[in-house]
């Protein structure tokens, strides 16, 4: 009897315990189940919330077929190792036109283009941009889009030699840099923002063009239109006599009056319109100079953005002698629009042309031979190149073409003068450092007529504890009795972000010469807004 029940607890006891690891590894299996399928889920819904970026085809220079194919598979890579995007390449994208039925090109190689494809397909954002190589450097610019906001995101442009890293290394570079993702010390370089003044640009355009046609009509004799016929057309000379000879404003006196490549800031107005779409924001400029020991020169100018990659400008000039003997005002209204890449150049550029209208007014005198009203009136042509951070290249064409209306109203003669064209190239070299910063400018002006000369200058400027600079500047036209011109000049910076203002400079130059004759003084402020 003892052993039955002993025998028969046995059994209990090992059933019991065979049901138990049974239970157990239900349970287990279930459990891992739930695993599976909670990370499925989990997975499913990372990966849906992830956004949806497009990458289109890079668009590459010097570079084979295959190496191109090679660089956009590698872009692909580079943008998945971040984990923020559902990335779809050339082939996704094509396979979502095809099956949306959808005729659209996918050679785009700029913001708008994109966002037109972008909304077609639905994507978040989208991706594109160029690989240039030579045998020297390689570059690397990419763009993304976002298409709800329908603006640039991220930008980033990265030059590096070939013998310092490889293409596919810069390419993710590139990327990670514009995610912030690098850890390379590099000098951050803001997008432009978001810039909507096309009123601004519309009224003070059209205020200055209308005083400018005001004047000409009233003060130039623009509309007399009978031209002597023995004067019909008249050209005594390819040597400009126009007042733009004339440095207006100090520091681009005091740098030698070579300030093409220097345009970006109210002063330039007057030297280059390309230079207006690289002003940071809005600006005022007054200048007063006292020349040749009779002359009194007044000038304005204003400097502003009218979009992200519009600028615009208004300059007046004002020119007296003591004895009021002859009176030039101009009007000049400068637009520039920036490239992002002007092609076949590896970097950004901006091009730009700027109106002039202005009049030369000899009134009648006792002193006067001959009293006479002159309408004067051109077109100047400007490039502007920041190659990098610390070099900028520029060109000017001048009164291409420009002509003066002369009105002789003692011997109601009258007729046409040309203004010779005039060629300049110019160049920047800027340099940084925690204590100071160094800026060299130099011009030349290129010879287009047999009687025309070389007109050499240049200038540094070196910034002492961040709110003074001194500078001092050369200029020499290039025949053997033309004297040195030698300038200079410094700069005082106030920071008023306090009041009205974000920034008053006080500029100040003096111009010797040589022979020790004409010497000139300009006084000049700029403010930023």
């Amino acid at each position: 009897m003892v052993l039955f029940t002993d025998a028969t607890m046995k059994r209990e006891q090992m059933n019991h315990n065979k049901n138990e690891h049974l239970l157990k590894t239900i349970f287990s299996k279930s459990i891992l189940v739930c695993i599976i399928a909670f990370s499925a889920v989990f997975a499913q819904d990372s990966t849906e919330s992830k956004i949806s970026l497009g990458v289109l085809k890079l668009e590459t220079a010097g570079m084979s077929v295959k190496s191109s194919l090679a660089l956009s598979a590698s872009l692909r890579n580079a943008l998945l190792s971040t984990n923020l995007y559902k990335v779809y390449n050339h082939t996704k994208i094509q396979a979502l036109l095809t099956q949306t039925k959808q005729e659209l090109s996918l050679e785009c190689f700029s913001p708008e283009c994109v966002m037109e494809l972008g909304e077609r397909l639905g994507l978040d954002k989208i991706i594109f941009g160029c690989v240039d190589k030579n045998r020297e450097y390689h570059e690397i610019i990419l763009t993304m889009v976002d298409i709800k906001s329908k603006r640039v995101e991220k930008s980033s442009n990265i030059k590096k030699s070939v013998a310092s890293i490889t293409t596919d290394s810069l390419l993710r570079l590139t990327v990670m840099r514009m995610h912030n993702m690098d850890t390379l010390k590099t000098k951050s370089v803001p997008a432009d923002p978001e810039t909507h003044n096309a009123k601004k640009l519309f009224y003070t355009s059209g205020l200055c063009m209308g005083l400018g046609l005001l004047l000409a009509a009233v003060d130039g004799g623009l509309f007399d239109l009978n031209l002597s016929k023995q004067f019909d057309t008249f050209s005594l000379s390819d040597i400009s006599s126009s007042i733009f000879q004339l440095p207006f404003f100090a520091r681009p006196a005091a740098l030698g009056d070579g300030y093409i490549a220097g345009s970006n800031d109210a002063y330039g107005v007057l030297y280059n319109p390309a230079g207006t779409a690289w002003a940071k924001g809005p600006e005022v400029a007054l200048g007063y100079q006292y020349g040749y020991s009779m002359l009194n020169n007044f000038s304005v100018s204003y400097v502003d953005k009218a979009a992200k990659k519009v600028g615009f400008g208004q300059c007046l000039l004002y020119s007296a002698d003591v004895d009021n003997l002859q009176r030039d005002i101009y009007f000049i209204s400068a637009l520039s629009y920036k490239f992002t890449r002007l092609y076949p150049l590896p970097w950004p550029a901006s091009i730009g042309v700027s109106v002039k209208l202005g009049t030369t007014n000899s009134p009648e005198s006792e002193n006067a031979t001959a009293s006479q009203k002159t309408f004067c009136g051109g077109l100047d042509f400007g490039l502007f190149m920041p190659i990098n951070d610390n070099i900028s290249f520029a060109a000017v064409l001048n009164d291409a073409p420009g002509l003066r209306k002369v009105n002789n109203t003692t011997t109601e003669i009258r007729y046409l003068e040309y203004e010779p064209i005039r060629f300049n190239l110019g160049g920047t070299f800027q340099t940084g450092h925690t204590d100071y910063n160094t800026f060299i400018i130099y011009q030349g002006q290129i010879p287009l007529y047999d009687d025309q000369h070389w007109h050499l200058s240049g200038g540094i400027e070196q910034e002492l504890f961040r709110v003074i600079k001194l500078r001092l500047g050369l200029k020499k036209i290039a025949y053997a009795d033309s004297p040195w011109l030698i300038t200079g000049g410094f700069s005082l910076k106030v920071n008023t972000e306090s009041i009205a203002a974000k920034y008053l400079i006080l500029d100040g130059s003096y111009q010797y010469n040589t022979l020790v004759v004409f010497p000139s003084l300009n006084i000049s402020f700029r403010v930023g807004f």
